[in-house]
């Protein structure tokens, strides 16, 4: 989120600090990357090109848990990815 907001990107309209204020308002939780997360990577197949989405995709089947994105690539990789 950061490097999309410092980039410009137009769909990331606050920045990574931004957004964590909010998700610790809202009581969410940080996820932190561990080795599970690394060899779930390894399995996936290359349906997207974003390390960063990938690395998303892989910590939450690890887990698991849902993801929820706007990106309606990352939804090839398992139905407990949720289309927001």
């Amino acid at each position: 989120m950061t490097i999309k907001s410092m980039l410009g990107k137009g769909d990331m309209p606050v920045s990574g600090t931004q957004a964590a204020s909010y998700f610790r308002a809202a009581g969410y939780v940080e996820l932190p990357i561990v080795n599970a997360h690394i060899a779930q990577l390894e399995t996936l197949p290359p349906l997207h090109a974003d390390p960063f989405d990938r690395l998303l995709v892989a910590q939450a089947l690890a887990e698991p848990l849902r993801l929820m994105t706007h990106d309606d690539k990352l939804r090839a990789y398992s139905d407990s990815i949720i289309l927001v």
